[in-house]
């Protein structure tokens, strides 16, 4: 890292905004993913490419109707989100955290227990699959994502 021109030290208040340039970054690149969704409707018209585990097997993965999920929040249309895909909230709740632990780590902030480790991985690795086998079953079609036109 640079010294400052004059060649003091950083103040904290400048190392603190150098360290939050990643996070910051971050954000804004899923705040611009999110605008360019909002301004689409994905169920028109398909905005990413098709899920290749949906093209080989037929079935839908955990993230099938998340671009469609992200609309529909971002409309308050909550109930078509929910339907589009229902891990979105816990998924969106997942990242928030993540993010604000990185934020806080990177500029000493704050302090947000990180969300890793074994116990952690075995969770989500455990509640995707338990998701996409539900939203495979004929019982539950109702967790399948709508289709696009």
């Amino acid at each position: 890292m640079a010294a400052p021109p004059g060649g003091g030290a950083l103040r904290p208040q400048d190392r603190a905004r150098r360290a939050a340039r990643a996070p910051v970054l971050a954000a804004a690149a899923v705040v611009a993913f999110t605008g360019v969704v909002a301004l689409s409707n994905p169920f028109e018209h398909h905005l990413t490419p098709p899920c290749p585990f949906h093209a080989v097997t037929g079935l839908w993965c955990p993230l099938c109707g998340g671009t469609r999920a992200v609309w529909a929040a971002s409309h308050g249309q909550f109930r078509l989100m929910l339907q589009a895909n229902a891990l979105l909230p816990l998924i969106a709740i997942g990242v928030a955290w993540w993010w604000l632990a990185w934020l806080g780590r990177a500029t000493g902030w704050w302090r947000l227990p990180a969300l890793r480790g074994r116990a952690v991985g075995t969770i989500v690795v455990t509640v995707l699959i338990a998701f996409t086998v539900l939203r495979n079953l004929p019982g539950f079609s109702g967790l399948a994502p709508p289709s696009v036109a």
